[in-house]
């Protein structure tokens, strides 16, 4: 079972931050970074509490802005009705074509290759055939 409450945030396929947005001991989310390298973590300290607001700053880097001018194709392909950044990471995993930062739920048994906007990059497919990959993805891919 995937639990959207804790996540992995990974670069490739090292996981850089782990975060716990219910931790066990209240409070508001618990972000645990594993990389000193500013432009790539999650929150400015290396561990601790992190407040909604700077959650919601991190969640709008990683999703489309609602006035973007196909907005309403890309929630479609998404198969969303309405705007919600949390819903539009939880599908996309906050996947970003100019980036390799993404996030990984618990449960999920993910790794960079089943995300990647860009296979023809990192993954050149020498033997001819389609590489697989999550449909919502592809779909926000095509419309990107």
């Amino acid at each position: 079972m995937i639990d959207y409450m804790k996540f992995d945030v990974m670069w490739m396929d090292d996981v850089i931050a782990t975060v716990d947005l219910k931790p066990a001991n209240g409070g508001t989310p618990y972000v645990v970074n594993y990389i000193t390298d500013f432009n790539k973590q999650f929150s400015p300290n290396m561990e601790g509490h992190i407040t909604l607001e700077e959650l919601e700053k991190w969640l709008k880097w990683r999703t489309f802005p609602p006035t973007r001018a196909n907005a309403k194709e890309l929630l479609e392909s998404l198969g969303m009705q309405a705007y919600n950044r949390w819903g539009i990471v939880r599908k996309t995993h906050g996947v970003m074509a100019d980036d390799e930062i993404w996030l990984r739920f618990k449960g999920e048994q993910l790794v960079h290759k089943d995300v990647c906007l860009r296979k023809e990059l990192y993954y050149p497919d020498d033997s001819g055939q389609t590489v697989e990959c999550k449909e919502e993805l592809v779909n926000t891919k095509k419309i990107i």
